[in-house]
């Protein structure tokens, strides 16, 4: 008989050692030295919150996916965290310094690319297209800094690494945490339709009287008010939805990528509010050049499947210009007087190497700028400032070269179509606005371009994409096993399209036949 001692059994099998758990001494020692912290700051008269958001910040910058979440809330909900204090309250923190969160969001993009490099094998290509761009980007900051400042310099620095940063790091992440990306990008998109459809009913003169910076947050387009939402100024809110809408459209019209999570629709007909109500015809440009290009460029699929897919277009095209006459926002005179603008900024004194990184665009509209605001709303025309005029006939040829690439590319891989269609709406954007110096959006093109990657995975995601051009850029991590992927594979069926995240089960090649195991 056993003796009852008293004590609770360990859940271990009978002759084994019962399992230790390890005490969680990092996490205590940690929590110690944020309390004293804390208790530090409020006996010195600092505010407590520095630390706790310090201490924030680092537990969700050491993860990939709450980075990311939070990159993207304060890139594209900056007006919403002034409206619930969560700006003053971490801008007073550090001294009134109101820029403190986009200046993390940064800090947070570059952590995460670290990480994201430490973690990966650099092949020959990717060492030379990196080597390439820390070049280019060392050369022009220094002419910049000698043009118009090294603080100045180093916002345009900020404002042109970021989207090609957020780039690598969304490419290097698994099928599942691009989807979860994508879905809180969806959620902020209708948070900002529900702040937008507000922000209208409310009206611009009360707003005005809450504090809402008139002429930046409240806009008028003729006697049209252009809402900003979340963001800081409609046009914002405008590119941030075309940039979504346009994703959206595209994976709906690939197969593959038809079947997607409730949330992304609900994020799709927020993106059609936000982008009415915000009146951007930038966004709507984006939208409408990448839908086309998607339609008209599509070599995958039957001819019937092709015929569907551009009426589909045509259909979202037609809905987006019907959309845009019916909130009076279909004149063309801002148009005609940029290119007044774009010439005479051509027509200067341009030096043949440019003025640097940050001599226009919204680095002159920063607290930091010393000299005049000069905007240009023509990125190409921006990138030739910048670096010369050269720059933009290097950049032309290589979105031409790259459209190219990627059409013959979509007659075996249907999901490059929507490598195609950002492409193009991202080109046919620049025409009109400095759409790169929008992280934001920006941020939303680069989660598609790095799901689109992942739809050709295989039922186990490789950690890192094998497809061209996103894979030079980022590094494949060691001891990762090579995905090659079947370049002549014959697509898959409806059926097959609707189960393409669920593992496929095939039986051994030299398992007996059950002929042989009843024999």
């Amino acid at each position: 008989m056993i003796p009852d001692t008293g004590r609770r059994p360990a859940a271990t099998a009978p002759g084994t050692a019962p399992a230790r758990r390890r005490p969680p001494t990092p996490w205590l020692v940690g929590g110690a030295l944020l309390l004293l912290a804390v208790v530090g700051c409020a006996l010195a008269g600092v505010s407590p919150v520095a630390p706790l958001f310090l201490a924030g910040l680092g537990v969700v910058a050491a993860r990939p996916v709450p980075g990311l979440v939070y990159v993207l809330i304060v890139l594209n909900a900056p007006l919403g965290l002034w409206m619930t204090g969560v700006q003053g309250l971490v801008g007073d923190a550090f001294g009134g310094r109101e820029y403190v969160l986009s200046v993390s969001a940064a800090a947070v993009v570059g952590v995460l690319f670290a990480r994201t490099a430490l973690l990966g094998r650099w092949t020959r290509p990717r060492l030379l297209t990196g080597a390439a761009v820390l070049l280019v980007v060392a050369v022009w900051t220094l002419i910049g800094v000698a043009h118009h400042g090294a603080a100045q310099t180093l916002v345009g620095v900020r404002l042109t690494l970021v989207p090609l940063l957020l780039l690598v790091v969304l490419a290097a992440l698994t099928r599942p945490q691009v989807r979860t990306v994508l879905t809180a990008l969806s959620w902020l998109l209708v948070a900002n339709a529900v702040a937008a459809v507000g922000e209208l009913a409310v009206g611009p003169a009360r707003l005005v009287r809450w504090g809402f910076e008139e002429d930046r947050a409240v806009r008028y387009i003729g006697d049209t008010f252009r809402v900003p939402g979340l963001t800081e100024f409609n046009g914002e809110l405008g590119i941030l939805a075309g940039a979504y809408l346009l994703g959206y459209v595209t994976l709906w019209l690939t197969r593959r990528a038809r079947r997607a999570p409730w949330s992304w629709h609900a994020g799709g007909l927020a993106a059609v509010a936000c982008l009415a109500l915000s009146t951007s015809r930038s966004g709507a440009l984006l939208v409408v050049a990448g839908v086309l290009a998607a339609v008209l460029l599509d070599r995958s699929g039957g001819a019937a499947g092709r015929r569907r897919a551009r009426l589909v277009g045509l259909g979202v095209v037609a809905c987006v210009a019907v959309g845009f006459a019916a909130v009076g926002a279909t004149g063309a005179r801002s148009l005609f007087e940029r290119f007044d603008v774009w010439a005479g900024l051509l027509g200067g004194d341009l030096p043949l190497w440019g003025l640097g990184i940050g001599g226009v665009g919204a680095a002159t509209t920063s607290r930091v700028t010393s000299g005049p605001q000069v905007f240009v709303d023509n990125y190409f025309v921006s990138v030739g400032l910048q670096y010369g005029l050269w720059a933009i006939v290097v950049l032309v040829a290589g979105i031409g070269y790259g459209l190219v690439r990627l059409w013959r590319r979509t007659a075996a891989h249907p999901t490059s179509v929507l490598h195609v269609a950002v492409l193009a709406g991202l080109a046919a954007s620049f025409l009109v606005i400095e759409a790169w110096e929008y992280p934001g959006a920006m941020m939303c093109l680069a989660a598609f371009v790095a799901y689109g990657l992942r739809l050709d995975d295989p039922p186990s995601p490789a950690p890192w994409p094998a497809a061209w051009p996103v894979a030079w850029l980022a590094p494949t991590p060691a001891g990762a096993p090579t995905v090659y992927s079947a370049p002549d594979a014959p697509a898959l069926d409806a059926d097959a399209d609707a189960d393409a995240d669920s593992p496929t089960v095939r039986p051994a090649p030299d398992a007996p036949d059950a002929d042989a195991r009843r024999a």
